[in-house]
Parts: structure tokens; sequence; C-alpha cells
């Protein structure tokens, strides 16, 4: 995500729950970002996503 969105880094860090320097950062960045937020994780979702059987085919069949 770092490669493909380099200006979000500290977004991204902040969603990996990496440690800020200052505990004051940290309090602060909780909720900020909350849509950028949304949007890389989306992204990350369909880049791991990419090429996998969709739910309703991995359902399909016998069950125990």
């Amino acid at each position: 995500m770092n490669e493909q969105f380099p200006a979000d880094k500290p977004i991204i860090d902040l969603m990996l729950a990496h440690v800020p320097k200052d505990k004051v950062e940290e309090a602060y960045n909780r909720a900020l970002h909350i849509s950028r937020r949304a949007e890389l994780a989306q992204e990350w979702a369909d880049l791991i996503l990419e090429g996998a059987i969709e739910a309703d085919e991995l359902l399909k069949g016998p069950r125990r």
C-alpha cells in the first residue's frame, strides 16, 4: 500500500497500529483521516481479493 499510495504513509501506519513517537499525536490521530482510512481499507481488500473465488461460489455444495 505504501508503494501505491506513498502520500498516505502516515494513515497506513495508523491503520497498522504502528505506535507514534508522541503520545499526544497518538490520542489525536485515533479518528483522524477516518474517511481516507476507509478508502484505503477498501483498496487493500480489493487488492488481496483480486482473482479470488466469489463468496456465493464458496458457499455452494454440500455442508457437514
